[in-house]
């Protein structure tokens, strides 16, 4: 593409031909510098092309209500008498009866929409970004929790992939004051590992004096063995360790009851689940 030239007398008359804003004048002065200088055909295509690129390099972006008024009837003020473009080859352009505006006068208020708009669209595009940065956050974050959970969970699936582990089912005497439903839990025992693992759903949570106590009960006729207590995490799972041997053998049954954390291990409190047989 052809650079202007510095001529800025030269460079006005091309600019106001582009956007049809030339006086008589002006225009007789044009044609003959097209006329005296064949390079002055390829400024003016230069100065066409750049004009008719100008909007492709704005974003769209709706302006507000008032804006937009004001640019309808900046725009209305002036729309100049229709003039016929000489083609760059010397040829005599027509010239239309003198305006009453020059272009270089429309500038500020060109300039002033055209900061306008892009105003608004860096905002929006602002926006738009800083939404994008809270939902990227937001997924990061449940990212994090579900990495913890499944890091907690994997000595508990490990065990349930393990032939050896004996999986006791539960079930709740009385339903959770929360959602109705009846509690249920699975007790998973590896023989000969004193470790025990409960996950339990819908097991109401415990006020700071109660805690539950697992026993194991091997004969109607006989106590129940004291097996451990625990209090279950967030997601319904506990693990201990068990004080007696008989808890991780095949008991015939296995019951979970209310207790308080002082209260003698002698003798259980009231049932809140027993294991199906």
């Amino acid at each position: 593409m052809t650079q202007p030239t510095n001529d800025a007398n030269r460079t006005d008359l091309i600019a106001g031909y582009v956007l049809n804003d030339l006086t008589r004048e002006e225009a007789v002065r044009l044609r003959q510098l097209l006329a005296e200088d064949p390079a002055c055909s390829e400024e003016v295509k230069s100065f066409e092309e750049a004009f008719a690129l100008l909007p492709y390099d704005l974003p769209t972006v709706e302006p507000s209500p008032r804006l937009k008024a004001n640019i309808l009837k900046a725009a209305a003020c002036s729309i100049p008498e229709t003039v016929a473009k000489p083609q760059p080859s010397n040829v005599v352009p027509i010239i239309a009866p003198q305006h009453q505006r020059r272009w270089s006068a429309r500038i500020p208020a060109i300039s002033t929409s055209i900061a306008a708009i892009t105003l608004a669209a860096l905002g929006f595009n602002l926006i738009q970004l800083s939404q994008r940065s809270q939902q990227l956050q937001a997924t990061n974050t449940e990212l994090t929790q579900l990495r913890n959970e499944l890091k907690a969970n994997q000595s508990t699936i490990a065990q349930l992939s393990n032939p050896d582990t004996q999986v006791q089912t539960l079930i709740g005497s009385v339903p959770n004051p929360t959602d109705s439903r009846l509690p249920t839990a699975r007790l998973l025992i590896k023989p000969g590992d004193p470790e025990v693992i409960l996950v339990a759903q819908d097991l109401p949570k415990l006020s700071a004096d109660q805690i539950y106590r697992l026993w194991s009960v091997t004969d109607t006729s006989s106590p129940p063995e004291y097996c451990g207590q625990f209090r279950q995490n967030a997601e319904g799972t506990a693990r201990w360790v068990t004080p007696a041997p008989i808890c991780t053998t095949q008991s015939a049954k296995f019951v979970i009851t209310l207790d308080a954390p002082e209260d003698p291990i002698t003798s259980a409190g009231p049932l809140v689940m027993q294991s199906i047989i």
